[in-house]
């Protein structure tokens, strides 16, 4: 990557009185009235912002972001407890602001450095189609109107998943709760003030169905990269979270997640499959050695996007892989709980191994090549399965019993399981049937918590699995919400 694609560094401030965002003072800055002045400095501006989604010379995006997501849930117990520490911040709940104790001000300072970054390429890419994007090649064009889907699906993603850990449910008085700052420029000047948390979510699905429509334009690109799909897949998503609770559904909300899954498995020319039988088996089975291939997943058709790890840099694997070379990972292991929903016959329980070297349980799921202590998984953001279940939990909330059941069948006889065990299930209890497969199908991939959380239910962590002393956190609870850091 050329030196003009790095984008820049920024430093981040929050005041603690009024949450804001004090100060962003860019360190390297792109001109753009010159790398981003070309269709090559726009794409290559775009590509810079896709590397802020891995960590860069610290942990800035992807392990704070897991470790938060994961961590807040019931799938994984520690490895070893002890005192409340950076790493296990999250999985005590204790949302220190500390940038030593816990993941919450990486995680923040990282997402507005990717947000930044990204409204100084949209910036760019406005005065070029204001000055001379006509007179350009159509190759050229093409690569800019795609580039800027890229970059408004990239800030509606920064935007969920920062409003996910800093706003309270949606179901929760959206329109009253306090979300995250809306920052739309790279204007170091500009410190808006935090917007509602429906207003959050609204500026998210529009981002995404401007991004959908960009991203039409006909230009080809790898799973590693974002589409017009993965911009459905994430409005898919993104409704389900707005969906309201297992109580009180939103219908207009379900039938969007319904309509977004619909258009990502229906309408994507033959690129996106869910995977079945050895195939399935491969995309998280332990590929230590490299020779499945997982690291290389352009051809597989379950994943929709993910960030491509070839090139290292990432420790995410650590937290769920114990390295007897070096006598450090694993810092997660799964959970007793989760462990006992697994049978046998279950093609997912390929996806656990014992590790020699602690004796203990692991996940294989990104136990890829994996070599002083870092992965080369991909780090997958979408994927099929998920929509499946997506659309299923959406229907089950309209009573639409019958299609629900039939997503709910597919992903369980996927995985090797029986039909039956599925249309034996009443009506009433098909939504608690969804979320448990949901629970054992997206098993660390960073959904644990919110599915509790999102739809009005307490987040339970079994006494085995938290050091002898059950813990539940009620999806009203004040420790749902993490706040915004100090520095």
């Amino acid at each position: 990557m050329k030196n003009y694609a790095i984008i820049f560094l920024i430093s981040l401030f929050a005041m603690a009185c009024d949450k804001r965002i004090d100060e962003i003072s860019p360190l390297i800055k792109v001109d753009k009235d010159g790398e981003l002045s070309s269709a090559a400095g726009i794409v290559e501006s775009t590509v810079g912002n896709y590397s802020l989604l891995r960590e860069n010379s610290t942990p800035s995006y992807d392990e704070p972001l897991l470790n938060l997501s994961e961590g807040r849930g019931n799938n994984i117990t520690l490895r070893t407890f002890g005192p409340a520490d950076k790493i296990s911040d999250g999985f005590f709940f204790q949302n220190s602001n500390s940038p030593t104790l816990g993941f919450s001000s990486d995680f923040y300072r990282g997402s507005y450095q990717l947000i930044v970054s990204i409204n100084t390429t949209l910036e760019g890419i406005d005065k070029l189609e204001k000055t001379n994007l006509a007179s350009l090649p159509e190759a050229d064009r093409n690569s800019i109107l795609y580039a800027k889907g890229e970059n408004h699906f990239l800030r509606a993603l920064a935007y969920f998943n920062l409003i996910r850990l800093y706003g309270k449910p949606y179901y929760q008085n959206a329109a009253g709760n306090t979300g995250v700052a809306l920052k739309k420029t790279s204007d170091v000047k500009e410190i808006p003030a935090p917007s509602t948390v429906k207003e959050v979510y609204d500026f998210i699905t529009e981002e995404l169905k401007t991004a959908a429509q960009l991203m039409k334009t006909p230009v080809v690109k790898t799973n590693s990269f974002a589409s017009k799909e993965a911009a459905w897949a994430l409005l898919s998503r993104v409704y389900l979270y707005m969906g309201g609770s297992m109580a009180s559904p939103d219908a207009t909300y379900n039938q969007a997640a319904v309509t977004y899954a619909d258009s990502t498995l229906t309408q994507n020319g033959g690129k996106l499959a869910l995977l079945q039988g050895n195939d399935y088996k491969n995309l998280f089975a332990d590929d230590q050695d490299g020779s499945i291939g997982r690291a290389k997943f352009a051809a597989n058709k379950e994943i929709i996007f993910a960030f491509d790890n070839m090139t290292g840099n990432t420790r995410i694997g650590i937290y769920y892989n114990y390295d007897p070379t070096y006598g450090m990972g694993a810092l997660f292991i799964p959970s007793s709980d989760l462990k006992q929903l697994f049978t046998a016959q279950d093609i997912r329980s390929n996806f656990f191994k014992v590790n020699t070297g602690t004796g203990l349980t692991e996940t294989t799921k990104l136990l890829v090549l994996l070599y002083q202590l870092l992965t080369r998984a991909p780090n997958i953001f979408l994927r099929t399965g998920e929509l499946y279940l997506n659309r299923a939990e959406a229907y089950a909330k309209m009573k639409n019993y019958t299609m629900a059941r039939a997503d709910l069948r597919t992903i369980h006889t996927r995985a090797g399981l029986p039909e039956s065990d599925i249309n034996s299930i009443a009506d009433q209890d098909l939504l608690a049937a969804i979320l448990k497969e949901r629970r054992m199908e997206l098993a660390f991939e960073g959904h644990a918590g919110y599915d509790y959380f999102r739809n009005g239910l307490p987040m339970i962590r079994k006494a085995a699995d938290n050091n002898g002393k059950e813990l539940i956190i009620q999806p009203d609870d004040p420790k749902v919400v993490l706040t915004v850091p100090n520095f």
